[in-house]
């Protein structure tokens, strides 16, 4: 599992290539099989061979990425000059502009480095044996490690709902909506998950699910179980929530409370 995370930390530029380097040098290589060593080394050596001869650019995702943050370093900057604010929202949005330009201080790999990398290490036949030996929770776990990556693991519906059922039977609440978030916009069902967490009244994590995916949802129908559940303290405890997360307008929590007034009242 050493080298799989090695892999999936770079592939989602989590990592840079001095960084790869360095894991791949101190992997403990008691856990290998010779053969797989001597793989090992080769990989090491062609990692060195690119990065002495293929160049960083910046690429589009990195172009988005500072753009981004540039975005929200301006919007804290203003929140933390405006004098109005409480020292509360001061410190927070402080802190979060201090990150953030922290982490773009930080130097990536994009462009044809990171392209000719990213080739070499997933193409790679310990990191692709690894991967096969990991059964559907230490795959969920592996997954969930992270709020949400890039390059979340190529799965199907059927896998993405074997994870999700796992996750169920563990109860593993904080995985399954980092699952959901690892998948946005990636054409996956989520109705497992929703389903789950109405089944457990847990209003905290459905609405933190629609927090993160809620264009992969279809609200009205999730609304309407819900409510359907006839639970008024947990109906309520959603309502209150979606507002609070700014997921809901005034104006809409308005419309739901008439059409439900018989449930809720």
């Amino acid at each position: 599992m050493d080298l799989v995370n090695i892999v999936y930390k770079y592939i989602n530029r989590i990592i840079n290539s001095d960084k790869l380097v360095e894991l791949l040098e101190n992997i403990d290589k008691s856990k290998f099989s010779k053969k797989e060593v001597i793989e090992l080394n080769k990989l090491l050596a062609d990692v060195k061979d690119i990065i002495k001869n293929v160049p960083i650019e910046m690429d589009e995702i990195e172009i988005n990425r500072n753009s981004n943050s540039d975005y929200l370093i301006d919007i804290l900057k203003g929140i933390i000059d405006n004098k109005g604010n409480s020292q509360e929202i001061i410190e927070f949005a402080q802190n979060r502009y201090n990150s953030l330009l922290k982490e773009k201080k930080k130097i990536r790999d994009s462009g044809p480095r990171y392209k000719k990398l990213y080739d070499l290490l997933i193409n790679n036949s310990v990191y692709i044996n690894y991967c096969k030996k990991m059964n559907d929770l230490e795959l969920l776990n592996f997954i969930t490690q992270y709020i949400c990556v890039y390059l979340p693991p190529n799965i199907d519906q059927e896998k993405f709902n074997d994870l999700v059922k796992v996750g169920i039977k563990e109860d593993k609440r904080e995985a399954l909506w980092r699952l959901a978030f690892n998948y946005n916009k990636r054409k996956k069902d989520f109705t497992l998950i929703e389903d789950y967490f109405i089944e457990k009244r847990d209003a905290y994590y459905l609405l933190e699910l629609i927090s993160a995916v809620n264009e992969d949802l279809n609200m009205d129908k999730l609304i309407d179980k819900v409510v359907a559940t006839k639970d008024k303290k947990f109906i309520m405890n959603c309502a209150i929530q979606a507002k609070k997360l700014y997921l809901i307008s005034e104006e809409d929590y308005e419309k739901y409370k008439e059409k439900y007034k018989d449930v809720i009242k």
